[in-house]
């Protein structure tokens, strides 16, 4: 569990040691991935260390925050601009997820924590098994989203068109960092698809 004495550090060292982890799972393999190392980037002590996090699963979670927060930032300003329509946003969304791991080191990230999520015997896959809770950065976007132009406006209806255009949407970005496909063949069929679901799902 990430503790208070994290989230209480001054901005400047928290973003050090941030910074530090990203660094660390960029270079090594997530079975690899050192605490010495991330120790010595971030100059602080082992003692501090562990008053910050319990475990390498922990770290996981402060590098999918990193990138969630940057993710719901972008999300939420297209959320503005389109008034909430859900189809405009997810159609987005490939595009800021592909953007947020353009530069080299995010994009190594990128590629090793969708091909871990769910791969056995992973730091990565172990975090989402018996840590994570869901992603309230995911969460509060879909809140935030219209239903005016959906068939039907009701809990089921909307969860379930939501729940179709994210698997869309991770099957697409698998298919990017992981399987190395091109960006536009990937975001041609993933607004393709996206389509399909729209035209099947507006009043």
């Amino acid at each position: 569990m990430i503790k208070s004495t994290f989230y209480n550090l001054p901005e400047k060292k928290k973003q050090r040691v941030v910074e530090a982890i990203v660094d660390e799972f960029a270079a090594e393999d997530t079975s690899r991935v050192s605490i010495n190392n991330i120790i010595k980037k971030a100059d602080i002590s082992r003692g501090s260390f562990y008053q910050y996090f319990d475990d390498k699963m922990d770290l996981v979670e402060v590098l999918i925050k990193y990138y969630m927060i940057a993710f719901e930032q972008k999300v939420n300003e297209v959320i503005t601009v389109s008034r909430g329509d859900v189809f405009y946003t997810f159609e987005e969304c490939f595009t800021i997820i592909a953007e947020l791991g353009s530069g080299e080191r995010d994009g190594v990230v990128f590629k090793k924590l969708f091909s871990n999520f769910y791969s056995s015997n992973t730091i990565v896959a172990e975090y989402i098994s018996k840590k994570c809770s869901g992603f309230e950065e995911i969460d509060n976007m879909l809140a935030t989203l219209s239903r005016k132009n959906l068939k039907q406006q009701d809990d089921a209806y909307f969860d379930n068109v939501t729940k179709i255009l994210s698997i869309i949407l991770r099957r697409a970005v698998r298919e990017y960092f992981v399987d190395g496909f091109d960006y536009d063949t990937v975001k041609k069929r993933y607004l393709k698809m996206v389509d399909i679901v729209k035209y099947g799902a507006c009043a």
